[in-house]
């Protein structure tokens, strides 16, 4: 009976410090703010939009500001209209584009230089930060500033 109890308490004891392991695991990388470690999960978590496979990307914080600018082009493969179905893109008007035209975007360049056709908005505010996506749906780009609260 106390070997039965012994060995409860060891798995008990090592799934508590496997669940806290991977909980602070997560919560590094939901914290990170540079453009190195876990970069694009750090964006899936923290603006809830998922990054589908890229051909290249660029990313940038600028820890004065505390703002993340990131930029994506995806790959061929991926099927624009679902993603933005999917991620709960909303069509571009110029009634909304004042908002974006002074963010600090980077990437291979400004997004809204032409006008808005095609471009598809997220935005939203957070308990940690407030974020705005413009997504190209012609040439699959995605720009993505995220200015954190603290």
């Amino acid at each position: 009976m106390k070997r039965n109890l012994l060995i409860a308490l060891v798995v008990i004891a090592f799934l508590s410090l496997v669940l806290f392991g991977f909980k602070t695991f997560i919560s590094s990388i939901n914290n990170q703010r540079d453009c190195e470690f876990a970069n694009i999960d750090n964006i899936e978590m923290n603006v809830g939009i998922n990054i589908p496979s890229i051909e290249s990307s660029d990313c940038n914080y600028d820890e004065a500001k505390k703002e993340k600018s990131v930029y994506f082009k995806f790959d061929d493969e991926v099927n624009i209209k679902e993603y933005c179905i999917t991620n709960k893109f909303s069509k571009l008007l110029t009634t909304n584009l004042e908002v974006y035209l002074d963010l600090n975007y980077i990437g291979n360049s400004f997004p809204l230089k032409e006008g808005t056709d095609n471009f598809y908005f997220k935005k939203e505010t957070r308990y940690s930060n407030n974020f705005h996506a413009i997504l190209n749906a012609d040439t699959k780009e995605l720009w993505i500033v995220i200015s954190f609260k603290d």
